[in-house]
């Protein structure tokens, strides 16, 4: 019976976004408990992963005992991470379209100097959108497990600070989905190494500001390291694919260069490209 279920000692709350699985392990955690046993006082025992954010096996009754586990209320737990409101929806429990697969938020670990500002012990993992990727205070990229600072790299910051216009802007999925093409065009042209050579300087003096990837090829950045350094760029691609007037106008490789300050025949063709 819920009625008998007694919170736990320690109740750490949980973090705006954070993923269902990176609370029941922080949870356990706290409590010296396997994560097994914890969601065994919950409902059908699972080894959920921190980046878990599955809700497909939940019952209302197991939203119910979390929130006596925590002492939190169910509206609370569902504010801090939505996807327990389907729980109690189930409207909206259907299966994700492709297109939301594509743009789903990246399950990465929240910054850590904002977790230990906030006396957050161990490690959080939060969806965050595209446009959240960066932490202004801490100046850290988010969309990375290495959370680079970006004290040397301002261009990515204020990069940012437009991706997040476009986004109030635009409506979702469309400028989510604008962002996913920009940056998958310049992954391409970056691995291919095709485009202008003052792309390429740019792309690599921002490497260079990184620092050397200790895990990683020298010669073969991570996509990771690519999506950050062709960041402010893929900001400037995205704004003209969000644009109604832009995305499909025969001027968008004209347009796009002036505003990367580059020669249009320093462009790759493949942008000329009708896009849907």
């Amino acid at each position: 019976m819920i009625t008998r279920l007694r919170a736990l000692p320690l109740r750490p709350p949980p973090v705006h976004g954070e993923t269902i699985g990176s609370y029941l392990n922080r949870l356990a955690d706290a409590n010296h408990l396997t994560i097994g046993h914890l969601s065994s006082l919950i409902g059908p025992s699972r080894q959920h992963r921190r980046d878990d954010n599955r809700v497909g096996y939940w019952t209302p009754e197991g939203l119910s005992r979390l929130a006596a586990l925590t002492s939190r209320s169910p509206a609370s737990l569902i504010h801090a991470m939505p996807p327990l409101g389907t729980i109690v929806n189930p409207i909206r429990r259907l299966p994700l379209s492709a297109t939301e697969e594509v743009i789903e938020p990246r399950r990465r670990p929240a910054c850590r100097p904002c977790m230990a500002r906030r006396h957050v012990r161990g490690l959080v993992i939060r969806s965050t959108p595209h446009h959240e990727g960066v932490c202004h205070r801490h100046r850290r990229w988010l969309l990375g497990d290495e959370q680079h600072r970006l004290t040397r790299l301002p261009e990515v910051l204020q990069a940012n600070r437009r991706h997040q216009r476009i986004a109030r802007r635009g409506t979702h999925p469309s400028t989510a989905l604008a962002y996913v093409g920009a940056r998958d065009r310049l992954i391409k042209w970056f691995t291919n190494e095709v485009g202008s050579p003052l792309l390429r300087q740019r792309w690599n003096r921002r490497l260079d500001a990184l620092g050397e990837d200790p895990f990683g090829d020298p010669h073969r950045p991570s996509e990771t390291r690519i999506e950050l350094v062709a960041y402010p760029e893929v900001v400037v691609l995205t704004g003209l694919f969000a644009s109604p007037h832009w995305r499909n106008h025969p001027r968008l490789p004209t347009e796009t260069a002036q505003r990367f300050g580059i020669a249009p025949q320093e462009l790759p063709s493949d942008l000329g490209r009708k896009r849907d």
